[in-house]
């Protein structure tokens, strides 16, 4: 019987099938109705030009023994295995969703919460494989599936065997998926559950970018990155995401199985931290206690040095003056004798002085720390063990920058700087080149500049900024302490330039400048002037204008307010109110009475009544009195102002535009649009602002 004329026909006298649901590589899927149990199933039916091959049928046989042995919630459960007619089959739990890639491939890059959820779930059905000693050796978005509720079962141990046999390649052939295999798969050697993790590793870095870490024109040459290149750092690729969980990714994606997490619970332990927001416990260090070292050198003289007269005394008792010669040379030699003791004390002296000056010295240095050494150029890697081996670290948040100069992937600059005392244990923040933007902009110079003038130059470039404060002992509050890039390097347009401001000395709980700080507008309709201000008050906004218009509502009491309450503002705007003058027809009939006019601008007197026209030959004798001159009024112009939807933001995005503190543009967006348009009316100078998804994307003075 035909792989392709099963529908309609009933394997094991039990399973109807009734649709082809599905193809790959090795089998092929069938929807069917399990009659003795009345539930539907999917049936695995090996492929027809497979059948002959005796190494296939032994592995699918191994894939329902094993899997058969597995149940867990994500993992799709198999429930039984036949053979008929020459057809070899396995029935399994029938999943309605769709494939990880096709969620993939549909929405790209997915949140990292989002991501780091489904790699939880992935891989605690992994962990529940080995636990039961077997390796997937396929792990790849194609054989995870997704339900409705957004639970994935992994499904598809095509190649999976017991590891208790053997676990190099059969014939040295590397089974799996290429864009997703480890290198030791690829390279045809031994294969044990740290494969597993590292093709989790690729699913997750793909959930994160919306792409796999390497791609090629050929299998081969994706086989051969998997050995050969090392992948650009997720953190570069998506900046969004946390650095913890950019180091989880990396780590079950390195090279050598050693450098991998040792087993999928430990990997799962520092993704449950990611989401916690806990420090990972991979990561934790215990200290060791050591005491400082603070043995020195000896430089003591040992004492047992002999002294040699050089003077020999020669004895003469033929002549008094002799013995009185030879009692002089006497004298003389107890004297160098002497002067030499005392020499050699007074070193002993200086040396003994000069241990203890050394020895305080290097109690000293130790206690103050140690010199920071040049990062420049260094792989993460490489700089980290670098600052391990002087007691030091790197600092748990990695930034990055464009650099014309240094490679992707190495590190640009550091701080603090070389050569600088940290005291021992202390972090050294690494900036990492994600490589030149191939832009034509030169980015500008701003350390030293109050941040007025830094993004002043910024923006007349077309550039855009984000802002980070911290504290500094060195440079005065609203400064900037650091740019990245650093200045010189070539952007694109829109490329955004970090700008870290200074707090001042010792300062870390100064508010963020005006300009970032954003409040909700309060609901100030229907309430009076006065409790509207006081409340206003409270978020740091004030009324800019009141007008009045007739309403039904009670008079003074506030009709409408602009921006509405459904919109966020810099703090220190202000708001617009139109407080009701009351019935519309009392109104006019007051304003005809108070004016001396009627409706029809007619003349009234006291009363009410019409007053006479005056006669026409009066009225043309007497001179019209020139009304007086209004001073024409400057019209108020429009400008355009555009911004770039950044690249590191989601699918969907919130943007606002604030003219002035006062929102001319809000609305949900698609990143696929690009840009986002607003029109800004004013005279003068106009400062205009652009938040995405609540933080600053971008500021713009328009002058009229």
């Amino acid at each position: 019987m035909k792989t392709e004329n099963l529908v309609g026909t009933t394997l094991g006298g039990r399973y109807e099938v009734l649709e082809n649901i599905g193809t790959g590589g090795m089998a092929t899927v069938f929807k069917a109705k399990d009659s003795l149990l009345n539930r539907f199933v999917a049936i695995k039916v090996l492929r027809d030009n497979l059948e002959g091959e005796e190494q296939v049928v032994t592995n699918f046989i191994k894939e329902a023994q094993s899997s058969a042995s597995l149940v867990h919630n994500n993992i799709v459960s198999v429930y039984d295995v036949g053979e008929e007619n020459g057809i070899n089959y396995m029935v399994m739990e029938l999943v309605d969703g769709i494939t990880l890639k096709k969620y993939i491939r549909e929405n790209g890059a997915l949140p990292w919460q989002e991501a780091c959820d489904y790699a939880i779930q992935i891989g605690q059905g992994i962990n529940e494989a080995h636990a039961n000693n077997i390796i997937h050796r396929d792990i790849k978005p194609q054989n995870i599936i997704m339900t409705q509720d957004k639970t994935l079962k992994v499904t598809d141990f095509g190649i999976a065997r017991a590891a208790a046999a053997d676990t190099t390649i059969v014939g040295g052939t590397a089974l799996g998926s290429v864009h997703y295999i480890s290198p030791e798969q690829a390279r045809g050697g031994f294969t044990d559950a740290r494969s597993d993790i590292y093709s989790l590793g690729i699913v997750l870095y793909e959930m994160l970018t919306g792409k796999v870490p390497f791609d090629g024109d050929t299998p081969v040459s994706v086989a051969l990155m998997h050995l050969e290149k090392e992948p650009v750092d997720v953190k570069c690729v998506n900046m969004d995401i946390p650095t913890d969980l950019a180091y989880v990714t990396m780590k079950a994606i390195a090279k050598e199985q050693k450098n991998r997490y040792q087993n999928v619970q430990e990997m799962l332990n520092d993704l449950h931290a990611v989401l916690a927001e806990e420090p990972l416990p991979s990561k934790e260090v215990i200290s060791d206690g050591g005491m400082l070292d603070d043995e020195t050198d000896d430089f003591g003289y040992d004492g047992d040095e002999e002294i040699i007269d050089d003077e020999p005394i020669r004895e003469n008792t033929k002549s008094r003056s002799k013995k009185r010669k030879k009692a002089r040379k006497k004298k003389t030699a107890a004297q160098k004798k002497e002067d030499r003791l005392a020499v050699i004390l007074a070193i002993g002296t200086v040396a003994a002085l000069l241990l203890i000056v050394f020895g305080a010295y290097k109690f000293i240095n130790n206690m103050k720390g140690t010199s920071v050494p040049n990062l420049v150029n260094m792989t993460v890697e490489e700089a980290t063990q670098k600052l391990l081996e002087i007691d030091l670290k790197a600092a748990d948040e990695i930034e990055y920058s464009l650099s014309d100069d240094i490679e992707e992937g190495r590190v640009v600059t550091q701080d603090p700087a070389a050569n600088t005392f940290l005291a021992k244990g202390s972090a050294v923040k690494l900036i990492v080149s994600i490589g030149p933007s191939g832009g034509n902009i030169q980015a500008p110079q701003t350390v030293g500049k109050t941040f007025e003038e830094a993004i002043e130059d910024i923006l007349a470039l077309g550039l855009t900024y984000t802002v980070k404060e911290e504290p500094s002992d060195s440079v005065e509050a609203n400064r900037v302490i650091r740019q990245l890039p650093i200045a010189g390097t070539m952007l694109n347009q829109n490329d955004i330039i970090t700008l870290h401001i200074s707090m001042g000395k010792g300062n870390s709980t100064t508010e963020a400048p005006a300009m970032v700080q954003k409040v909700k507008v309060p609901d100030v309709v229907g309430l009076g002037r006065e409790q509207a201000e006081e409340i206003l008050a409270k978020y740091g906004l004030s009324i800019s204008s009141v007008t009045r218009s007739p309403s039904s509502v009670g008079e003074n009491l506030i009709i409408s307010q602009s921006p509405d309450s459904s919109k966020t503002v810099v703090k220190g705007s202000s708001v617009s109110i139109v407080l009701s003058s009351g019935n519309e027809q009392s109104t006019q009939s007051s304003s005809a009475q108070e004016g001396q006019h009627n409706f029809y601008g007619q003349e009234v007197d006291e009363n009410g009544a019409t007053a006479a026209p005056e006669p026409e030959e009066n009225r043309s004798e007497q001179p019209e009195e020139e009304p007086p001159r209004e001073e024409p009024q400057p019209e108020k112009q429009t400008k355009t102002f555009t911004m770039k939807i950044p690249d590191s933001a989601g699918d969907t995005v919130e943007v606002e535009i604030v003219a002035d503190g006062v929102t001319v543009h809000s609305g949900t967006h698609q990143k696929s649009e690009g840009y986002v348009s607003a029109q800004i009316s004013g005279e003068g100078t106009v400062t205009v602002q652009a938040y995405v998804d609540g933080a600053l994307a971008a500021q713009k003075q328009i002058t009229f």
